[in-house]
Order: structure tokens, then sequence, then C-alpha cells
């Protein structure tokens, strides 16, 4: 089902293969593909000549399992008749007509195409589509606020392996000697949520009870819950480059295309990273934790890669940002209002965090390996408010992958969580937005476990 592999760094990763590919000739009998030819021949998009060949050809690659194979320059040589060797960077014609069919897809699917048991959707930052079931609403079911593209996922509180989790994209190809080694440095793992693995790995966790008040106000009944589990890819991609991605690049998904092409690594491996979707072993273990809380919300709730999600879909929703701003940029929107600031520069490990207004003995700035100890490391946990103001933002983020860890272990740690729980409780039984900092000591990719060195507490 999977391959281990261990990175140089001794970041264990595990990279799922997807099953084989369809029998090209069954395609025609797919419900998929009679879904993307009524698509097509709908009315918002058969009125353009391209709009039509774009979406078939892309849902063709992709259930033949050639989502490999779905980049820019090929959709630009395929569909828009450009030279082999044209530059997406000077021409964004395949970004122009993109983000035209997102717009033509949700407009289909909100209309006359509402009553499709199967929704087409061709995330942000890629080209690949996904299909998206939809899953039956009980009439009893609060109505969801994020509308139609935000179709909550009905996943079991204890994930059978038949738990109903959309695959996204398709089969992704073994990697060479060296490429598995670069992914050994943010040690990666496929976001296809063969979650098998997830449960034997967190087989034993308990339910995180020190923490109710936070997973009570998280988890809500009548608003949705969005989880977004790190993107390892780009942190590898960062690193690698030497690049580091705003939220805007990430946003708009520039840097995707204009990232400039790496000795090392080979034309075929640079599009793997560009256009699989890799997230850490640390955040599907966290992300399994979390539904299998008693506050968990089936009904509610959905797992999103970050890659294809927009600061809309953050403002409506409760949210928990698994990483920091180095693996999931959307953490950069919520920043201003933190004084423990991750920060990352182009060389590996040498990022740190910021402490902007220090108090008594605290420092200004925490390092990896200060002190002496070579592998010192921190986290932290931030608890917001939303964007909207109206719900809550939850992120757990470390400058590595031990450093998050540590930072979710705390959170299930009732001698630590005890003074910050009783601080920040407010006498309607609501809390105060806080934020507290975890130091701990990395071995590989484990974490021996953390303690809180400051906190921050705010009205």
């Amino acid at each position: 089902m999977g391959k281990v592999t261990s990175g140089s760094s001794g970041d264990t990763a595990v990279l799922v293969e997807e099953p084989q590919p369809n029998d090209p000739r069954n395609l025609s009998e797919r419900p998929e593909w009679k879904l993307a030819c009524r698509v097509a021949a709908s009315k918002g998009l058969s009125k353009s000549d391209l709009l039509p060949k774009f979406l078939q050809y892309v849902c063709e690659q992709q259930l033949l399992g050639n989502a490999h194979e779905i980049t820019e320059q090929r959709i630009g040589t395929q569909i828009f008749n450009r030279a082999p060797d044209y530059n997406p960077g000077e021409d964004n014609i395949v970004r122009s007509y993109a983000r035209l069919l997102r717009k033509r897809l949700d407009e289909y699917f909100e209309g006359e195409g509402r009553d499709e048991p199967i929704r087409i959707v061709i995330p942000r930052g890629g080209y690949v589509p996904v299909f998206q079931q939809e899953p039956a609403i009980e009439s009893q079911a609060p109505p969801s606020s994020l509308g139609d593209s935000l179709a909550p996922i009905q996943l079991s509180a204890k994930l059978p392996d038949t738990a109903e989790i959309p695959k996204p994209v398709a089969a992704a190809r073994r990697v060479s000697t060296g490429f598995a080694l670069a992914i050994g440095l943010v040690a990666g793992v496929l976001l296809t949520w063969t979650v098998r693995f997830a449960v034997h790995k967190m087989q034993d966790t308990k339910v995180l009870g020190p923490a109710h008040p936070i997973w009570a106000q998280l988890f809500q009944p009548n608003r949705n819950m969005l989880i977004v589990p790190s993107d390892s890819g780009l942190g590898v991609l960062q690193n690698i480059t030497g690049h580091l991605v705003t939220l805007e690049e990430y946003a708009s998904g520039t840097y995707l295309t204009d990232t400039k092409p790496v000795p090392m690594l080979s034309v075929g491996n640079m599009n793997d990273l560009r256009q699989q979707r890799y997230t850490s072993v640390v955040s599907l273990n966290i992300t399994n934790t979390l539904t299998q809380l008693p506050e968990f919300t089936p009904s509610r709730t959905q797992i999103r890669y970050a890659r294809s999600i927009t600061a809309e879909d953050l403002k409506r929703s409760n949210v928990i940002l698994l990483g920091s701003v180095h693996t999931n940029p959307w953490v950069a929107l919520f920043e201003k209002n933190l004084n423990f600031k991750f920060e990352y520069t182009s060389e590996v490990d040498q990022s740190y965090v910021l402490n902007d207004h220090p108090l008594g003995t605290e420092q200004q700035r925490y390092s990896n390996g200060i002190g002496g100890t070579t592998n010192r490391t921190y986290g932290a946990i931030d608890y917001l408010p939303s964007l909207d103001g109206k719900g809550h933002v939850l992120i757990i983020q470390g400058l590595n992958m031990a450093a998050t860890q540590a930072a979710a272990d705390i959170l299930s740690n009732a001698a630590e969580m005890k003074p910050v729980l009783k601080q920040a409780l407010l006498p309607d039984g609501s809390l105060k937005s806080f934020e507290f900092l975890v130091e701990t000591s990395s071995i590989g990719a484990n974490d021996p476990g953390g303690h809180i060195i400051a906190t921050r507490f705010y009205q």
C-alpha cells in the first residue's frame, strides 16, 4: 500500500501508492466521465470552443490515471496550440482559462447541475480535477454556511476503512532515490488519506480531555469546521529552491509556474512536487486524533488540502491550521495578532521564533539548537478569533515536525493545560484568545515531550 523511506535528516516519510489506473476502454461508462460530458455541453461552457476541451482533457487524463501529466505546459500545447517549448511564465493563457473554468463549474453546480450526485472541482494551485461525492443531507442537519463549494466530509468518529474521504487527484508515481532523499528534508506523505496508516499510528491515542473547552468551541453544531493539514511538498520546494513562498504567491498559484528548474531535480520530479499532495505524518496523526474527539461533528467538518482552499473558505468557518507559514501559508492571515512569530530563511534548519514583546526573562529570539543543544526546537498553540469574528481558529505549529507534534501533545497534557485553561476561561464559559510557546527536543522527526515556556492571553 505504501513505501516507507528515511531521509537524510532521519525523518520518516511514507509515499502512498494509488490503485492502478482504470482500463481506458471503460472510460465511456464511468459516471465521472459522463458528468464531465454533461458539464461540457452545458450552457455555461458550450458557448466557448476551448472551455469544454479544457475540462474534458483534464478529466480524461485524471480518470485514466495520468494526473501527473496534467501540467500547465501540457495543457497549453494540447488545448491552446502553444509550442512545446513555450514559457507559461510569460504566457498565462492556461491560468486565465482555468479561473474562468472554475467559475463556470461553480455556476453549473449551483444552477442546472445542482442535483448532480458528483461534483467536479479543480482546486486552485493546480489543474487536476477532483470528483467529489455530494453527501446526503439529512432534514434535521443545520444548513451549511460554507455553501456548495465546501460540502462536509462524512467521517466516522472511529474512522473505519470505508470512511468517505474524497481522494485528491490521481496516481502518484514512484520517486527516484535522489528525490526520496530530498523529500526526507520535510518528510511528507501524499494527502490521499489512506487512513489505515494513521489509525495504526494513533490506535492508542486517548481523547484530548484537558482541552475540552477548546474543542467545544471549535466543533459547533451550527458552524462548519475546516481542518487544513500542512503542505509538506511546499516546504520541500522552498528548501530545494531557496525561495520562500509568500501567501500571495501561494493563493494565486504563481509559485508553481514561476519556480526555476533546480539542477539536482529532473523536470519530472519537480513536477511531482508541484502537483502531488504531500502532508506530514504528524499532520495526518493530529487530524486522525481530532476525529476521535467526543465533540467532533462529522456533518459539519471538512478536511481540505491547503492548496485547495481560499481566504473566503477560512472566513466562513471555524478552522484548525496544522503547520507554520513554511508549510501552511494561510497562517500568515493571523500573524498580525500573534506575539510569537515563526520566521524562516532560505537556509534549511535556520528557522527561529521571534518574540515581539519579551516579558521577564524571556528571550527575543528562540532558534533551533540554541544554548549548545543541537536538537532543541519550538512549537506553539494559537487560539484566535476567526477572520469574520464569529468563530474560532486554532493553529498548531512548529519549526519542524517534532515541534508541531510537541505542541499538539501539550493539548492532551492535563498538568500543562490546567493553568492555561484556568487563566483563559471567562465567566460565561467561553475562552479568551491566547497563545503559548512550547520547547522540546527533536530526535529525528520524533518529539520526546515538551513544556510551555511562555504564554500570552488577550481579551
